[in-house]
């Protein structure tokens, strides 16, 4: 049964038919889909409205099939951590924007507090980020979208024989922090920009700041010239490498230097050094064996270090040029 909730607006109760749900689901995105939203550009955002309108092709997989039957088990573990939980397939629009809307796994309420639960099951081998940003992602919108002070998020890793893993799911609350604050706040502004580009008829092209198009409009010939430019000289340089190859005996070994009359060349051949642990292992096993024993060690010290004491270090974020994709 729906739980009674004030703080959401109920868009779709979970017994309601599919025709209300295909209705529904086009009227605006859900927590699922706006990190896409948010990280993609005009291309993804036609596919999702396409799937939005149309139904998603996606039939599932053995994996995806399998997450979604470990759901009703991961829930009931939930349990453990707050003093009620509902399994929920009811959509919710937030009170701030109705358009954005969310469908938790579960609702729940720890101390009075409302809750939303997602859980995930991952298969034999995964290895990815225990707490992937995608799902951190969806559970910061579901708490925006239902109004909850809480956020339980659950993920297990099944064993070589498709089985739950014997200690149970990893449990943890979504921080209310400032990092995910600021992650919320950048979701609205792309989902908002989203929302403002499917109103105004899904254009080829954003609706651009002036200062921006302005540099854009600097940047990309200069670009586009560029790439040009690579392309040509890496085909040169592959040409030129062949024929000093064929013509100069030694040049692999001992490099090449030359001047002609458009300008001239310096092959420098380089090497590294690395251990050779075949035959470490056939000579040494002993210190060989020790080594690995060490490197294991160290690794599963350090990924525990990674785990508890993380720290992230911004890099200057990578700048790639796209053409207009025009669609009749």
């Amino acid at each position: 049964m729906t739980p009674q909730i004030t703080t959401s607006r109920l868009v779709v109760p979970e017994d309601a038919p599919r025709a209300v749900w295909m209705l529904e689901r086009g009227q605006g995105p859900t927590a699922s889909e706006i990190w896409a939203i948010a990280r993609g550009g005009i291309k993804t955002w036609r596919r999702i409205l396409e799937q939005k309108m149309n139904g998603s092709t996606f039939g599932g997989t053995k994996a995806t099939r399998a997450g979604s039957a470990r759901e009703a088990a991961l829930i009931e573990e939930a349990d453990d951590f707050l003093d009620e939980v509902t399994p929920n397939s009811a959509l919710w629009a937030s009170l701030q924007n109705e358009r954005i809307r969310a469908t938790p796994d579960a609702t729940g309420r720890l101390r009075g507090k409302l809750c939303v639960v997602e859980v995930k099951s991952h298969e034999h081998g995964y290895k990815g980020d225990p707490f992937p940003m995608d799902h951190r992602a969806q559970l910061v919108l579901q708490r925006f979208v239902l109004g909850a002070e809480l956020a339980l998020y659950g993920a297990e890793v099944r064993d070589e024989d498709d089985m739950p893993p014997m200690g149970g799911a990893e449990w943890q609350f979504l921080p209310d922090d400032e990092e995910h604050r600021e992650l919320l706040a950048f979701l609205l502004y792309r989902a908002e920009q989203f929302l403002a580009w499917w109103d105004a008829g899904c254009p080829d092209v954003d609706d651009l700041h002036p200062d921006v198009q302005k540099a854009l409009d600097e940047w990309a010939p200069a670009k586009r010239a560029l790439d040009e430019a690579a392309a040509a000289e890496k085909t040169a340089s592959a040409a030129l490498r062949e024929a000093i190859a064929g013509n100069y005996p030694h040049a692999a070994r001992f490099g090449a230097i030359a001047m002609g009359e458009a300008g001239g060349f310096q092959l420098i051949p380089s090497s590294t050094v690395s251990i050779d642990e075949a035959r470490w292992k056939t000579e040494a096993p002993e210190t060989h064996a020790e080594a690995q024993r060490l490197r294991t060690e160290l690794a599963v010290l350090e990924a525990t270090a990674k785990k508890h004491y993380p720290k992230t270090t911004p890099k200057a974020p990578s700048l790639r040029f796209q053409e207009v994709e025009n669609v009749d």
